[in-house]
């Protein structure tokens, strides 16, 4: 009797067959609408089973005799919950019912029941508006298998299941853990939807804390949801029921929750199947994860890692394009992260440039000062340029060993102290050694694996005829390059004088900003470390000099058109936002080698300003993103374009010359916070408070690559001098480091106690330095390969550090190797947790770091604003660097 339609319940069309008993029929039904509580189902059964095909025409009691029967639908669109458990019903009564179960008899049964909560729904949907909790669980029911399930099942499948996984191997909780935050917010839901509102908030409540850490946004938003208005108001539930959330598992995990969901053996009580409390909770859960969870399952049998899981979990398919992986979208295309192009005619003047320099500052540094020639150290102080052998006539010291300096050169570092003198004491005029040393530093492209864009694709382009501000840019590059302390473990085995071991630690210099009033919004260093700008939550701008200088506000006389200046004032105020100033970007035109010339700044006014360092004056107005604030505003790595992130979630390019943006940037699904250009100009990195960064063509206006893996808002971000590395940070305390070229993290850092504000790289690019309103700035290797520390440090010292917080002491720090000079504290950063390439961490006393910045040469400075005990405020004023 094989029908491609499905069984149907009726009289028979063979005659060896017999019908399905009708009393046992009827039992079968009664029993399982008992069981689940159906009582007003189980009620209009009682009272007559035929009502239920009213209108259908498919069963009547013929004048021939023929009973009425109930005719189910064909073809059966879904395994319905009584022919799943008919084996199960098999072992719980075969004495009365193993003969008599044929698929008729699953038909009728299913039509039945249905038939029932169809009923039931539509004397409920006519009845009054004010009905009982009771009677709205009814209502909301849709007629589907889940329906069947009351909210005590619901929840009994989560605990269930959190007691499956808290009860299991070490080795495979991260992975099923990550499976349990998706049952958990559908459950919610659900519960929610079929109007068990009160199990819901309970539930809610009593598991919420599990999964804070790891999806705190989340959380955040589920907090508020307590009818089903508000589910389809809150775009984060309505993503949730929209997409699937994608959840990684390898191969052994996946066969542990498979053997789970089954019951293969592992639970006597799913055996029973929905006869049971137990056997209906997992059917809860295995509705969840077949149809609102997609599972990824890797090609290896090893436990995934944290950062695998991080990274590849989520509600994905809203944050790419439709059926795409991750995977696929981050290597659809490769990047060009190579350095921008120098022509050849800036390159030979570049060289000429600095073959000119080199010869006068070697003779000025061995020029004889005796009759025989033998300088007298009497005068040597005052004869060379800064007192200082290595002193140059612009009154720098040049700081690389002679090994370090043999390392630059291309040679194996074997030179030594003679080697070194002779060089410096015969500078003949052919000048080979510098032949030698030119050549790489100009030969920008060194590493083989990145790929250089073109002179035309950079932005702006490069230009034919070099203008003067692009040859003292690349000179100044050269030395600072020379002079640049390397930072880090030295892999040569130099050892760095007074340290005990062969890290190498940047000098920080701190800035500290006194009663300022009102928190500053913003911090800002120039390129060339000489002006710092202040953006001012009372929608000011203040500058002050770094070198102690007054600055001078230039004027044209209207009479001759004579050039004038002021007596100069020791800060000055830019005045024209009327919000807080939330961004601030020096332009980069002259680098290091001179100070700039305009600034930007980005307001909550939605407007974004350029003001001039020489008359500092308001310019030009940029206005694009509407009323939405602008958190974030950066100048191009060449000057004339620059970005901004804002509220609109978007991110916008702009060209200084014209009041409208160029392009447009769209994907992120919230706040765009921080943007980061390429140091070739070609991609702009993003970040957002939907946890993900992005890496946008900036020519294109297209998404080339997408980060995901913060559990919070990403503040901050850097990408490394040479354009392979980015770094992310934010709310969440930590920092994800991302190579670029593959899309793939490298690791994760933390050791912060609060969010991060600022993160610089280096300018060889091997070490990381963040700051954040733990009060705290902390150094991070790059290279080396990270990991948890393992818990460590003597017993005495953490005796110390618990009795030194249980005492109420904060802020302070030990007189650790590299601490600022804070005086006594407490606590050992050691003993605190952290990844193992935190090399070192200097506390303040009360000042959240708020910017973070690395000069050319490798001298760190940060900056932040003291917080007193008191909120008291006087005027303002900055203090001088004091380590604070």
């Amino acid at each position: 009797m094989a029908d491609s339609t499905g069984p149907v319940a009726g009289p028979s069309k063979h005659a060896n067959t017999t019908r399905a008993d009708a009393n046992l029929l009827r039992q079968f039904v009664m029993e399982y609408l008992q069981s689940h509580g159906f009582d007003k189902a189980l009620a209009l059964f009682v009272q007559g089973p035929s009502d239920l095909a009213e209108g259908d025409g498919d069963a009547a009691a013929g004048a021939n005799g023929k009973e009425a029967i109930f005719r189910a639908p064909g073809p059966v669109p879904l395994d319905s919950n009584v022919k799943r458990n008919i084996p199960q019903a098999q072992a719980v009564s075969a004495s009365t019912m193993s003969e008599s179960i044929t698929p008729e008899f699953e038909a009728q049964a299913k039509y039945i029941i249905e038939q029932l909560q169809a009923k039931v729904q539509a004397s409920q949907a006519a009845g009054e508006d004010g009905a009982d909790d009771t009677n709205k669980e009814l209502k909301d029911a849709p007629s589907s298998q889940e329906s069947l399930l009351d909210p005590s099942d619901r929840v009994e499948g989560y605990r269930s299941f959190r007691r499956w996984v808290d009860g299991g191997l070490e080795l495979w909780k991260p992975e099923l853990d990550n499976l349990s935050f998706p049952l958990f917010v559908h459950t919610f839901l659900d519960l929610i939807h079929f109007g068990f509102l009160k199990t819901a908030r309970d539930f809610f409540k009593q598991h919420s804390a599990h999964h804070q850490p790891l999806h705190p946004q989340d959380i955040s938003a589920l907090t508020s949801i307590s009818t089903k208005e508000h589910v389809q108001a809150n775009p984060v539930c309505q993503r949730m029921l929209t997409d699937k959330y994608v959840v990684p598992l390898s191969r052994n995990a996946n066969d542990l929750v498979i053997q789970w969901l089954s019951g293969a053996g592992l639970d006597e009580d799913w055996e029973a199947g929905l006869h049971s409390a137990a056997g209906r909770a997992k059917e809860a859960i295995k509705g969840i994860v077949f149809s609102r969870i997609s599972i990824k399952v890797t090609s290896t049998s090893v436990p995934l890692d944290e950062i695998t899981i991080a990274t590849a979990s989520g509600l994905l398919a809203s944050a790419l394009p439709a059926a795409m992986p991750i995977e696929a979208f981050n290597t659809a295309t490769d990047l060009k992260l190579g350095p921008p192009p120098m022509t050849e005619k800036l390159k030979e003047q570049v060289t000429r440039t600095l073959q000119d320099e080199e010869p006068q500052q070697a003779h000025q540094s061995t020029q004889p000062n005796g009759t025989n020639g033998i300088s007298s150290p009497s005068k040597a102080s005052t004869a060379l340029p800064n007192g200082h052998p290595n002193g140059d006539a612009n009154g720098d010291i040049d700081m690389t060993s002679p090994t370090a300096a043999a390392d630059i050169n291309g040679s194996d570092g074997a030179q030594n102290q003679n080697g070194s003198a002779e060089r410096a004491g015969t500078p003949g005029p052919g000048m080979s050694v510098q032949e030698v040393k030119l050549e790489p530093e100009l030969d920008r492209n060194k590493d083989p694996d990145l790929v250089s864009p073109e002179e035309k694709e950079t932005l702006p382009p490069v230009p034919a005829v070099f203008r003067i501000p692009d040859l003292k840019r690349e000179v100044e590059a050269i030395r600072d390059k020379r002079k640049m302390i390397r930072l880090g473990p030295q892999s040569n085995g130099e050892i760095k004088a007074g340290s005990s071991s062969s890290t190498v630690l940047p000098s920080v210099v701190a800035f500290t900003l006194f009663d300022h009033g009102e928190s500053p919004a913003s911090v800002e260093f120039s390129k060339d470390s000489s002006l710092m700008a202040v953006g001012s939550s009372e929608s000011c701008i203040r500058l002050w000099s770094l070198k102690g200088e007054k600055l001078k506000r230039k004027t044209i006389d209207p009479s001759d058109g004579t050039l004038l200046e002021d007596d100069g004032e020791p800060f000055r105020k830019l005045i024209g936002h009327s919000g807080p100033v939330y961004s601030l970007s020096f332009d980069p035109l002259y680098g290091s080698a001179s100070p700039p010339s305009t600034l930007l700044s980005s307001s909550q006014d939605g407007t974004v300003r350029l003001w001039s360092l020489d008359t500092y004056s308001n310019l030009v107005v940029y206005r694009g993103h509407g009323k939405d604030p602008v958190w974030d505003v950066e100048w191009g790595p060449m000057g004339v374009y620059f970005a901004t992130a804002s509220r609109d979630r978007t991110a916008r390019l702009w060209s200084s010359d014209r009041v409208t943006p160029l392009r447009m940037y769209t994907g992120h699904l919230s706040d765009v916070n921080c943007v980061r250009f390429h140091p070739n100009s070609l991609y702009l990195a993003t970040g957002s408070n939907d946890a993900s960064c992005r890496l946008w063509d900036v020519q294109r206006g297209a998404c080339v690559r997408l980060f995901m893996g913060h559990t919070d808002a990403v503040t901050t971000m850097s990408i490394s001098p040479d354009g392979k590395l980015l770094a992310s940070a934010g709310l969440d305390s930590s920092i994800w480091l991302w190579d670029l070229g593959s899309s793939r993290p490298i690791k994760k850092m933390y050791g912060h106690k609060s969010s991060i504000q600022s993160l610089s790289f280096s300018a060889d690019s091997s070490v990381l330095v963040s700051g954040g309103l733990d009060s705290t700035v902390r150094c991070w290797d790059v290279k080396s390969a990270g990991g948890e520390k393992p818990a460590g440090g003597s017993a005495a010292n953490r005796q110390n550090d618990s009795s030194a917080r249980a005492g109420g002491t904060a802020g302070g720090g030990d007189d650790l190797q590299g601490s600022l000079p804070m005086g006594p504290g407490c606590g050992n950063w050691e003993d605190e947790p952290h990844t193992t390439d935190l090399l070192a961490t200097w506390p303040t006393k009360r000042t959240p770091i708020i910017k973070t910045h690395y000069t050319p040469r490798n001298l760190c400075m940060v900056a932040g604003s003291f917080v007193p005990p008191s909120n008291t405020s006087k005027g303002s004023s900055f203090s001088s660097p004091n380590g604070q």
